[in-house]
């Protein structure tokens, strides 16, 4: 079985800030417009706050990079050329304020993916299970995570707050609770957010596996953690599983005893129906 990969950006890259969905939006509007500048030319352009030595422009371009909404979120010699991807570009057509559910859990799900999301966000929501269970406390979670990236000012960070603050992923539901307790959450199973779920897991699926078209489900599930990401019961995992075969996502070959799937739709293809059954 093939080992985790696990790829995404440092626990600092969010310089102590979380992602507000106004920032993000804004920010999304000005790559569909193609804007290109400095950070201090972008802050003009958006109102979002900088200053010399730190700022909210850097740590929330990261953030739209790893939630799969921008092209990339580097610079070349102080310049930055935003672009948006074909999720991003659905998204800001579809959702350009960022206030469906869906929407929210996309961009929590793209940012929890274990290559091109944020580490730590995938290390919490889909690599601890088993340590933590579904109710731990902040001291539980910050020490899981120091023990994979040493003890560190930026651990846990801005995470808490992303799920606490309406004004960033609360919608979501996925980590709730007081401050002595916190509770993990599920998805919504909800059929019509499954094409925003199935774009998720074959992105991630494309990112850890890219030349493999078919994998066996457990494999899968080491690599992408999707399953875990979901924290739905088996049951409600098999029904999505059987609705992306109904709609020629997936096939699969049960005639090994253990699932294999093999991809016949990839991400691409998937985002003009993300919000295709959303009332």
């Amino acid at each position: 079985m093939s080992e985790r990969i696990i790829k995404g950006l440092p626990p600092s890259f969010h310089q102590s800030f979380p992602p507000e969905r106004r920032h993000l939006a804004s920010l999304l509007a000005a790559a569909t417009q193609g804007l290109t500048g400095t950070v201090e030319a972008i802050s003009e352009h958006t109102a979002i706050p900088t200053g010399k030595s730190s700022g909210k422009v850097v740590p929330h371009l990261k953030y739209l990079q790893c939630m799969g909404m921008l092209r990339s979120a580097n610079a070349s010699a102080g310049v930055y050329q935003l672009s948006p991807t074909l999720l991003g570009q659905a998204v800001f057509v579809e959702d350009p304020l960022l206030q469906e559910q869906l929407t929210q859990l996309i961009l929590h799900l793209m940012l929890a993916q274990p290559v091109g999301g944020a580490s730590v966000w995938h290390w919490l929501f889909g690599r601890s299970r088993i340590a933590l269970g579904s109710r731990f406390s902040p001291d539980e979670v910050t020490a899981f995570l120091a023990l994979e990236f040493g003890n560190s000012s930026s651990i846990p960070g801005p995470l808490f707050t992303t799920y606490r603050e309406s004004a960033s992923l609360a919608m979501t539901g996925m980590l709730t609770g007081e401050k002595n307790e916190l509770t993990r959450g599920c998805l919504p199973y909800l059929e019509e957010h499954f094409w925003g779920y199935a774009y998720c897991w074959m992105h991630s699926w494309e990112q850890v596996a890219p030349n493999d078209q078919q994998l066996p489900l457990a494999q899968l599930e080491v690599q992408t953690a999707f399953a875990d990401l979901a924290a739905w019961t088996r049951q409600q995992f098999d029904g999505f599983l059987s609705w992306a075969v109904d709609q020629r996502i997936l096939r699969v070959d049960r005639q090994t005893g253990s699932p294999l799937l093999m991809k016949t739709a990839s991400s691409a293809e998937l985002v003009s129906k993300i919000y295709s059954d959303v009332l």
